[in-house]
């Protein structure tokens, strides 16, 4: 087969590996992130999937330095999650772990105003000397009155879209133009956001198939005929959601599976269950490498 070209960025949010210990296995994260970014596609760490609200400082740190190193060179994505304070704290160690990119998880309690959560954002990126993302969630999406006073923002480079819907963003895409790096959620959601302007895909299959991944976005953003892979793509979201425990218990079992990962969780969340680990089963009996 023809090597593929990825007509977007991609981006791969890891789960964090844990040790028989409790800690983070760097080891396993580091060989992952080698894995993705042999793909092409740059390795992200401390997202949602990668349980960044039950991590310490100095474990994400562990993270960041992992992901890098097991990149060779490849740009690497850190979610920063928290208070102002925390957050430039860890965007400090993002940039002098090399980290490329930031993306501010959204803020959980507290509803800043626009104007504040601009200056949240100036702090963190001054902090790390790092660009950041934002998240537009469905909890706290990021309105027109947000990006006029984010883009006077010098480390502000764009949204991670949850909220928007991809008829909107196509619209606030002409509005903000270059300023704006809109990215899409998920393989097949991204791909769709992608096609009327995003820069950016994100996934989660690649951490099992990123092969997989990067055949899949080629063809959903330009149009192109791979069913094999989009067919992937589609069963891998249908296996993930059919875990209870969620998406981190589910990823990490399928990291079990394929890369003898411990299956520890941390709490508030489970281990994947029987029926999530039935669907990973299945998902690998159909998709496995190889």
């Amino acid at each position: 087969m023809e090597e593929t070209v990825m007509p977007v960025r991609i981006v791969g949010f890891m789960p964090t590996p844990f040790d028989d210990r409790g800690g983070v296995d760097a080891a396993a994260l580091a060989a992952l992130a080698g894995a993705i970014a042999a793909e092409g596609i740059h390795p992200a760490v401390l997202g949602g999937m990668g349980e960044y609200y039950a991590l310490d400082r100095a474990e994400s740190r562990d993270c960041m330095v992992a992901a890098i190193d097991g990149a060779g060179g490849a740009p690497v994505v850190a979610g920063i999650g928290w208070s102002t304070r925390e957050a430039a704290l860890l965007a400090a160690d993002a940039g002098e772990a090399g980290v490329d990119t930031l993306v501010l998880n959204p803020p959980y309690y507290a509803a800043p105003s626009p104007e504040a959560y601009a200056e949240h954002v100036r702090r963190v990126t001054e902090a790390g000397g790092v660009g950041a993302i934002v998240y537009s969630s469905k909890g706290y999406p990021m309105t027109e009155a947000h990006l006029e006073r984010l883009v006077e923002v010098p480390g502000f480079l764009g949204v991670k879209e949850e909220h928007y819907g991809v008829e909107e963003t196509a619209g606030r895409i002409a509005r903000w133009g270059d300023r704006v790096e809109w990215w899409g959620v998920g393989e097949a959601g991204g791909s769709a956001y992608a096609r009327v302007g995003a820069g950016t895909v994100t996934s989660s299959l690649c951490n099992v198939r990123p092969d997989l991944v990067v055949r899949a976005v080629a063809a959903l953003v330009s149009g192109g005929e791979d069913p094999e892979a989009v067919q992937a793509v589609e069963d891998w979201l249908a296996a993930l959601a059919a875990d209870r425990q969620g998406a981190p218990a589910f990823l990490t079992e399928a990291m079990h599976r394929t890369a003898g990962w411990n299956r520890t969780v941390r709490l508030p969340l489970l281990p994947s269950d029987a029926e999530g680990q039935r669907a990973v089963q299945a998902f690998l009996d159909a998709w496995a490498r190889p």
